[in-house]
């Protein structure tokens, strides 16, 4: 009877707006079909989560507000009643962006303001301490919302299978962040039948999960994920974190440290980090430490040391509380975190680390295998770094026989050997015999990785710097400058691997009286490497003599030594001292 009524209204009233809300399930859905099939004259607009509907329905996707949009909302709602602070500004757009700019959760989040009569600050501090009972706040008397955030999803988590239903739980322990689609192509252990494009299909069809136009990602809101984790019990989330965590490890694979592999490993990172948090705090340490280590890998290769080191350092804890004290994960553990500690200045803590992990590879493989070759390299040369030839050169030597033993004469490992014998040889000032051995290096690196390759880069240096003592100055430019578009082109034109190069090629062209040419690649170097140190905290050792080195250019391009002071300054002022 009554909506009989109301039909004979809207056709007696035409020009209606009629809004049908949260039709969020396929019985709700069909039952607006029917309904819409009897009216005219008027527009009708249905909510919902679901993303399946009839072809005379037009849809109109919603995402989350902007940031500037979000920010401005929380500003407004809550003037009346919060706790204001000079920095509500920047508050309101540090907890929009923690809220993932949910138009709902802000909402809710303005409401809980409001009858706390808190600041931004204080809100912030209480999500971020107790999310779980924060995301179930609500006030309906305010917001018109009768639902907390946590419940608005229930209804379509209900229509999930259980395959959708177990990619959502898993999905739960990664990052708030774009997932590659590549990921969905790698097998979940103890998982390996599901259909995992089937699965994200299911999230899709309910407005779970989103996927970007291209086909390239897709992504949960940072709520849902809290949400989803809320509700799994002890047990189901200990495997469900499980799962994430060996899918994450299983497709990290490749060398992190090798630039072709980046495309896979960058978009996983945030993934692996979020991965690790959450396996660490449940200890769960296999294979926590592996990915903690993969990730460190690709961390210090982009000279984000800062990052890497505590990596390091908490799977070398894990694995020697687990593992102990000599096992052969504990010498990787070793390895990784002492060659951070070598590029970062710290050679003292470095040593011991190294030669625990050389006694711990030898006793676990014996004297010649590959393990204790890369060990005896990394000794080495830490050894040659703080002038303790003598020492370095036998290591190298057994190094270089046992690689050439174990891959053959051709292989990258060998490579590696043949450069680091090469430049002990020439800093001993025997250059002839270090020619060769670069030379065989380099053409080893140019057939295993291809011509435009970081490796390649580090052997054209390798010759270049020698054929510049050698005083072929014409022949060494080159490889400078090929090193230089290489590393420009792989590294990122901030990378401390470009400032090396641009240094070397400097000092060849301030050797060959060409200053003018010399001094804006100083320039870029000092900036580069002022960054660094700004960015880790650690001091780079090549910074202060390419600091000198610049003001000698000033010089050699005949400055004054008052007008090579004061430029001197004005470019430490702009880049920091």
């Amino acid at each position: 009877m009554r909506l009989t009524a109301v039909l004979a209204w809207f056709v007696a009233n035409p020009g209606w707006l009629l809004i049908l809300d949260n039709i969020d399930t396929p019985d709700a859905l069909a039952e607006a079909d029917r309904l819409m099939g009897r009216l005219a004259g008027g527009h009708v607009l249905l909510t919902s989560r679901l993303d399946r509907f009839a072809r005379q329905l037009e849809p109109l996707e919603l995402g989350v507000l902007s940031s500037e949009a979000a920010a401005a909302f929380l500003l407004e709602t809550t003037n009346a009643r919060r706790q204001k602070a000079p920095d509500d500004g920047s508050a309101a757009g540090d907890l929009a962006d923690e809220l993932g700019r949910l138009a709902l959760a802000l909402e809710q989040a303005a409401a809980t303001i409001d009858r706390l009569r808190c600041g931004f600050r204080r809100y912030l501090e209480i999500w971020q301490s107790n999310r779980e009972r924060a995301v179930g706040w609500a006030r309906p008397e305010i917001t018109g919302y009768h639902h907390a955030v946590g419940a608005t999803w229930q209804t379509s988590a209900d229509q999930l299978s259980g395959t959708g239903r177990h990619l959502l739980e898993r999905l739960a322990f990664l990052a708030p962040a774009p997932v590659p689609m590549f990921l969905l192509e790698v097998a979940i252990p103890g998982a390996e039948t599901e259909d995992l494009y089937e699965a994200l299909a299911d999230l899709t069809s309910v407005s779970l999960a989103i996927r970007d136009s291209e086909g390239e990602w897709f992504s949960v809101h940072r709520l849902v994920q809290d949400v989803t984790r809320h509700c799994l019990d002890p047990l189901g989330s200990r495997q469900r974190l499980t799962e994430a965590l060996g899918w994450i490890n299983a497709a990290f694979d490749g060398d992190p440290q090798d630039v072709q592999n980046w495309p896979r490993h960058d978009p996983l990172a945030p993934h692996a980090q979020s991965a690790i948090h959450w396996a660490d705090r449940e200890g769960i340490a296999t294979p926590t430490t592996r990915l903690m280590n993969q990730l460190g890998l690709l961390l210090d290769a982009k000279s984000l040391h800062t990052q890497a080191e505590p990596l390091y350092r908490r799977a070398l804890a894990i694995d020697e509380a687990n593992l102990g004290p000599e096992h052969s994960e504990v010498a990787r553990d070793l390895n990784n975190l002492a060659l951070l500690l070598r590029d970062t200045n710290r050679w003292v803590e470095a040593e011991p680390l190294m030669r625990r992990a050389l006694a711990i590879a030898g006793s676990r493989f014996g004297p010649n295998h590959p393990t204790v070759a890369t060990a005896l390299n990394n000794l080495a040369e830490l050894l040659g770094t703080t002038n303790r030839m003598d020492e370095a050169e036998p290591l190298l030597r057994r190094a270089l026989v046992s690689d050439e033993t174990s891959f053959g004469h051709d292989h990258p490992d060998v490579a590696r050997s043949l450069n680091n014998l090469a430049q002990l040889l020439q800093a001993t000032g025997r250059l002839a015999e270090a020619e060769p051995l670069m030379r065989r290096a380099l053409r080893i690196g140019e057939a295993t990785f291809g011509p435009d390759h970081p490796n390649v880069a580090i052997g054209l240096n390798n010759l270049a710097g020698l054929l510049k003592e050698t005083n072929r100055l014409g022949e060494a430019e080159p490889l400078y400058r090929r090193a230089l578009a290489i590393d420009e082109a792989t590294l990122g034109p901030e990378h401390p691997g470009v400032a090396r190069d641009l240094n070397n090629l400097a000092a060849l062209l301030g050797d060959a009286g060409r200053p003018a040419e010399a001094e804006p690649l100083m320039r870029r170097v000092v900036a580069i490497l002022t960054d660094f140190e700004r960015r880790t905290g650690y001091s780079h050792p090549r910074r202060e003599a390419a600091a000198r080195y610049y003001a000698r250019l000033l010089r050699a391009m005949g400055k004054s030594e008052a007008e090579t002071r004061a430029a001197f300054a004005d470019f430490i002022a702009k880049h920091g001292a």
